[in-house]
């Protein structure tokens, strides 16, 4: 159908299609910068990230202009591009508007990589973690680990330093983000930009009940949750978070390890259609 619609439109383009786990990023190191004025990528918000990976990992500077198009479970960007459906989505490109969007930079476990979407730690990557082991369950598998973390959450200390200013204690989840969605239409920072040149950054505490939590979770979905007493929403340039050990964080929807971890935002750094 994409091919279809691109050709309806006499564009010359070329199609690659991945076989496996970094498959496109191994592709994207390979190719001649001067082939190629665009990348459109058909997938989810992990495949996203392992374009913008790819890309932003080479050391020649070349940065293609990027059309985004739905092919996953969350499609979390593709909320914020008010493109869920590929024909709003392919609509963008031939429409021809493009914009440069801020992208995360993540410094952990001596590597760096990149972001568009979010960073989360403590529930937000424990319940992603679990989900995937019951992905046999289908859609209803985020709701059933989420209600399976409330049951029988843990506490979670770090240290946090957010633009020089420290701070430690025992939190329940930290999210940062660059987009307004995460999930299934999740509105987790309803006041992100992609372009604003700023992180957004949810943080909970432990100091919830599980009755409390239980009543603030669903508030996600319409971005209601920021008005809580138990979350701290607001904007800053750089978030460095702090444990004692290897913790699970949750980037983009992909489950990575790390022990301390640091994001800075890069702004302005990768056009795209919108």
């Amino acid at each position: 159908y994409i091919v279809s619609f691109l050709e309806k439109y006499n564009l010359d383009f070329e199609l690659f299609v991945s076989k496996y786990k970094y498959h496109i990023k191994e592709h994207l190191f390979s190719l001649s910068p001067t082939l190629y004025t665009d990348i459109i990528v058909y997938g989810g918000d992990g495949t996203f990230n392992e374009v913008i990976n790819g890309i932003l990992k080479r050391k020649d500077d070349y940065v293609p202009r990027l059309g985004l198009l739905p092919g996953g479970s969350g499609n979390s960007v593709m909320h914020d591009l008010n493109a869920i459906n590929i024909d709003s989505a392919l609509q963008l490109i031939i429409n021809n508007n493009v914009k440069h969007i801020d992208v995360m930079k993540l410094e952990y476990a001596n590597q760096t990589k990149y972001s568009i979407n979010i960073v989360g730690w403590g529930m937000v990557a424990d319940v992603a973690y679990l989900a995937e082991k019951l992905r046999f369950l289908g859609p209803s598998r985020y709701t059933i680990a989420s209600l399976l973390y409330i049951l029988f959450s843990k506490n979670r200390y770090a240290t946090l330093i957010i633009d020089s200013k420290k701070e430690k204690n025992n939190y329940l989840f930290i999210m940062v983000s660059n987009t307004i969605y995460t999930g299934k239409g999740m509105k987790i920072s309803p006041n992100a930009k992609l372009d604003d040149g700023l992180l957004d950054i949810n943080i909970v505490k432990n100091n919830v009940s599980k009755l409390q939590l239980f009543k603030l979770l669903p508030q996600i979905f319409t971005g209601r949750h920021i008005n809580s007493k138990y979350v701290k929403y607001f904007n800053g340039k750089s978030i460095q978070i702090n444990f004692k050990d290897k913790q699970i964080l949750n980037i983009d929807g992909e489950i990575s390890n790390g022990e301390n971890i640091k994001i800075s935002i890069l702004e302005k750094k990768l056009p795209i259609y919108y």
